[in-house]
């Protein structure tokens, strides 16, 4: 194996074959003009051949020399390659995201091909669960919550805020005699998310839109209950009941027509979906590369919602 001293003299040695100059080399390497040519003649008599031949003002390299040059040129350039494969390898391997059910198959699913688009030799793991990630003893690399900013531990990002609005299929809507007329939910089924968010219980997401839409003599302590809001959802396009859509992650299907919002009542959300990691590794660029593309992504979705909330307004 080959001392420090050695190699170290090795990168001398390329750059004043390439300049065929040990004052080019010394600029380069910003070392003394004698340091260079000392640290050389100390390579000649460790190697036990000539490396040049000295005239005045001039290099010219020997056979050996050319030969030595070839095998470290061919060498340095694959050390340069297998360095870029390590800065990739983050992108080259497998990245593991945990997202809420919802998340993932309302908003989530129909943009992952966007992101193969931008990084091809990325593999994504998507792991659809309701519970916060343990990121300590879990094998997640990136987290999307549904949850308020300030009570995480993490390094985290906001991808948008949520808007609450009942939802149900138009069939439904007529039969009840919902159209702008919100005393009418007392005689529907409602339907819950049963942990909205972290620590929320069955009917927590409905009282809040109630208290906050003014609808404070509605009783929503009754109907189904899901475990998962995309549940509800479906129930509701079945016409079911009436479900708490999160317009995030309900304007699509309100705008091909399998749910309609009934009554005109956008209530805020306290929460937010959030992209969170370990704060450690925050810098990982495929990491960092996730949490880019989500924020565009989120963006782009932020000016749709818009358009779609508009478009409802003049129907």
């Amino acid at each position: 194996m080959l001392s420090s001293a050695i190699l170290s003299s090795m990168f001398c040695f390329a750059s004043a074959a390439r300049h065929l100059s040990f004052t080019k080399a010394a600029e380069e390497l910003h070392l003394t003009q004698s340091a260079v040519s000392h640290r050389i003649k100390k390579l000649e008599e460790q190697l036990g051949f000539k490396l040049f031949l000295r005239f005045n003002r001039r290099l010219q390299l020997t056979d050996q020399g050319q030969g030595l040059l070839a095998v470290l040129d061919s060498s340095l350039g694959d050390l340069d390659g297998a360095i870029r494969d390590l800065r990739q390898q983050e992108f080259t391997s497998s990245v593991r995201i945990a997202v809420p059910h919802s998340f993932a198959r309302c908003w989530l699913a129909e943009r992952l091909g966007d992101l193969h688009s931008k990084y091809p030799k990325m593999t994504l793991q998507v792991r659809a669960q309701s519970r916060t990630t343990d990121f300590q003893n879990e094998k997640v690399d990136v987290a999307v919550y549904y949850d308020t900013p300030a009570r995480l531990h993490l390094h985290q990002q906001v991808l948008f805020g949520e808007t609450l609005v009942p939802v149900c299929s138009k069939e439904y809507a007529e039969e009840h005699n919902l159209w702008q007329n919100p005393e009418a939910l007392a005689n529907c089924l409602l339907l819950h998310d049963e942990s909205a968010w972290r620590g929320a219980a069955n009917y927590d997401e409905w009282t809040y839109w109630a208290k906050e839409a003014g609808l404070t003599s509605l009783n929503v302590t009754h109907g189904f209950i899901f475990n998962r809001s995309d549940l509800a959802y479906r129930a509701a396009m079945s016409g079911q009941g009436v479900a708490l859509g999160r317009w995030q992650m309900v304007a699509p299907q309100v705008e091909k027509g399998n749910l309609v919002v009934p009554i005109d009542a956008f209530v805020p959300s306290q929460q937010s979906y959030l992209t969170v990691c370990h704060p450690d590794r925050r810098d990982v660029p495929a990491i960092k590369a996730m949490f880019d593309w989500l924020a565009f992504q989120a963006e782009q979705s932020q000016e749709l919602m818009m358009k779609h909330k508009q478009l409802l307004s003049f129907s």
